[in-house]
C-alpha cells in the first residue's frame, strides 16, 4: 500500500510522468490515462486498498494549463488532480488522521465546515497555496472519504491567463499548408463516388451517414465562422443531425484520399475519425459511422459490412488488421489536434480580427 506522502507527492503530475507509470504498474492499474479532449476526467483506484486517483485532462494550474498533446498532435495528457482515501486504507494521512477519525474530532480540527449534497458534512482539515484536504461524513457521522485536491484557479484568473499564454507559445503546433481557394468543380475521389452510389442500395448498412454527391461548399465556413476553413476541410458527408464529415488537408504532398478524416459535430464535438479514406471505409465496414465513433467509441454489436470492405480493397488494396479499434486509435494518435486547429480558426475569425462580435 503506498504511503499518503508518496501519493501526495504525485499530486499535480502529468500522466506521462514515470513515477505515475511506476505506481500504476505496481498496483495493476494499467497505463495512466490520456484524453481525447481537454474536458475529460478519469478515476482509477485499488478498491481493496482504499485509495483512488482522479485524473483530469485540464488542470487550471499556472504552468500546466492548457494541457499538452502527445507529440503535439495526439491525445491530451492529463494531470493527477485529486486523491481519495476511503475505508480500507490503513495508513495514516497525518499524525492522528486515519479513516477511523471520528466526525466530531474532524469538526474540531477543521478550518471550516459545510453541509454538502445529500446532507453530507464536509470538513476542510488543511489548505495551503497548492492543495486542500477535506474529510466527508454522512449526516449521522459515518466516515465517507478524505479528498486531497489541487487548488485550481478560475478560468478567467489573470495569473492563469498570463501563464497560459506562455504555455501556448511553447506548445508544438502543426503547420498547415497554404492551400489555394478550393476548386468548386473538384471531383470526389473514386472511392467516395462509389460510396455515394452504394448508399442507395438495399444492403447499405444502418449507419448515420449521408454521402454527398460533391464536396460541399460553405459548410466548413458556417461551422467555424471563418472562410479560411474552406481551404483545408473538404466536406463530403453529413449525418442526420447536421454533423460534417470531412477530409482535413494537413499534408502538402498527399492527395485527398491520403488525408485524415475528421468529424465536425453539430453541437461542437470534434474528433479524428480515420487516418485516410481507406481507413474510413474499414471503419464503415465494421458497421460504425464517424459520428458514433467520435461520440460513443466502439460498438461491439455493430455488424460487419462485407460490401464496403470489398470496396476498400478494390480502391486501396487489402490492409491487414484494420479493425474499428485500430482505425480509431491510429486516427486519435495522429490527428486529435484537429480540435486545436478548429479552435484557432474560430478564435481568428474575421469578426474578431476587426473587433466585431
Amino acid at each position: 500500500m503506498p504511503s499518503f506522502a508518496l501519493l501526495e507527492d504525485l499530486l499535480g503530475c502529468r500522466t506521462d510522468d514515470p513515477r505515475l507509470a511506476e505506481l500504476h504498474r505496481t498496483y495493476g492499474l494499467g497505463t495512466p490515462p490520456t484524453f481525447s479532449d481537454r474536458d475529460g476526467i478519469d478515476a482509477e483506484g485499488v478498491d481493496e486498498y482504499g485509495w483512488s486517483l482522479v485524473y483530469k485532462a485540464s488542470a487550471r494550474i499556472p504552468g500546466s494549463y492548457p494541457s499538452f498533446r502527445v507529440r503535439g498532435r495526439g491525445d491530451v495528457l492529463g494531470y493527477l488532480t485529486q486523491i481519495d482515501i476511503v475505508d480500507g486504507y490503513t495508513l495514516p494521512l497525518r499524525e492522528g488522521v486515519t479513516t477511523a477519525l471520528p466526525e466530531a474530532e474532524a469538526r474540531a480540527r477543521a478550518l471550516e465546515s459545510r453541509v454538502a449534497e445529500y446532507g453530507n458534512v464536509v470538513h476542510v482539515l488543511e489548505r495551503d497555496e497548492r492543495t486542500t484536504l477535506e474529510a466527508r461524513y454522512y449526516a449521522d457521522g459515518r466516515f465517507i472519504w478524505f479528498s486531497l485536491m489541487l487548488n485550481e484557479l478560475d478560468e478567467d484568473d489573470p495569473e492563469l491567463l498570463r501563464s497560459a499564454e506562455r504555455v501556448r507559445a511553447a506548445l508544438p503546433v502543426r503547420t498547415i499548408p497554404d492551400w489555394p481557394e478550393p476548386d468548386p468543380d473538384e471531383p470526389l475521389p473514386q472511392a467516395l463516388q462509389e460510396l455515394y452510389a452504394y448508399q442507395d442500395a438495399p444492403e447499405f448498412p444502418d449507419i448515420d451517414i449521408e454521402m454527398l454527391e460533391r464536396f460541399d461548399s460553405g459548410s466548413a465556413t458556417a461551422w467555424t465562422k471563418n472562410a479560411d476553413a474552406e481551404r483545408e476541410f473538404r466536406v463530403f458527408a453529413i449525418n442526420g443531425s447536421g454533423s460534417l464529415i470531412a477530409s482535413w488537408l494537413v499534408h502538402a504532398d498527399r492527395p485527398v484520399e491520403q488525408q485524415p478524416v475528421v468529424l465536425l459535430g453539430d453541437e461542437g464535438d470534434v474528433g479524428a475519425v480515420a487516418t485516410d479514406l481507406c481507413d474510413l471505409l474499414y471503419l464503415l465496414a465494421a458497421g460504425i459511422g464517424p459520428f458514433e465513433a467520435v461520440m460513443f467509441g466502439l460498438d461491439e454489436d455493430a455488424e460487419p459490412q462485407l460490401g464496403i470492405a470489398r470496396m476498400a480493397e478494390a480502391h486501396f488494396g487489402r490492409r491487414e488488421g484494420r479493425t474499428a479499434e485500430a482505425v480509431l486509435t491510429d486516427a486519435a494518435a495522429e490527428y486529435s489536434d484537429v480540435q486545436d486547429r478548429l479552435d484557432t480558426l474560430w478564435s481568428s475569425r474575421p469578426s474578431l480580427r476587426v473587433g466585431g462580435s
